[in-house]
């Protein structure tokens, strides 16, 4: 019984937290350094959130607007915490900051897209094709942090099985199997 309470506690202590938030892009301390005034508290975007809105963004860009109007347009339609950051660098880039410094007021999950604007506009490139091969990188690396995840909570699944069926396996098959064999062999 002293065994059975021993892993018990065990396996409660050392199973992960049910509530635990999703991985959200970016270091809010690094974030709230460089953007005076972003800290623990504001919400961060989703890495899929940034990848439909560079998806969008590649979309406007591609119906003529310029870089600030695209970013704009997309900000108000996107999630709260996108929105943001695309305002941010669109006014940025109003007010005459270079690209990639426009870029670094956004959250770090938005490298990709930043990195294909920067790009873009220093060789000249279309910037529309580049963002939509940059919101597929976003997407798969999101997918390759999920499966990472999945791997991880099936390691961790093993764990308390190991700790609760192979003592009862133990205690239900093997010992009455020894017990009745140690009896025969005692007779």
């Amino acid at each position: 019984m002293l065994a059975v309470a021993l892993l018990v506690t065990s396996a409660v202590l050392l199973w992960p937290p049910w509530g635990a938030p999703p991985q959200q892009v970016g270091s809010s301390a690094a974030a709230g350094d460089r953007c005076g005034g972003r800290g623990e508290s504001e919400e961060r975007p989703r890495l899929t959130d940034v990848a439909d809105a560079t998806d969008l963004i590649s979309l406007a860009l591609t119906a003529g607007g310029s870089i600030p109007d695209a970013l704009d347009s997309v900000a108000r339609v996107a999630p709260s915490a996108v929105a943001r950051d695309l305002r941010r660098v669109g006014a940025a880039l109003r007010w005459g900051r270079d690209m990639r410094e426009a870029w670094s007021f956004a959250s770090p999950g938005w490298a990709p897209a930043a990195t294909a604007l920067v790009v873009s506009t220093s060789c000249g490139a279309p910037a529309s094709e580049v963002l939509r091969s940059a919101a597929a990188r976003i997407r798969e690396s999101e997918e390759r942090r999920l499966e990472a995840a999945a791997g991880r909570a099936a390691v961790l699944l093993v764990l308390p099985l190991g700790l609760f069926f192979l003592p009862a396996f133990v205690a239900t098959s093997i010992v009455p199997m020894l017990l009745v064999l140690l009896g025969e062999s005692l007779r």
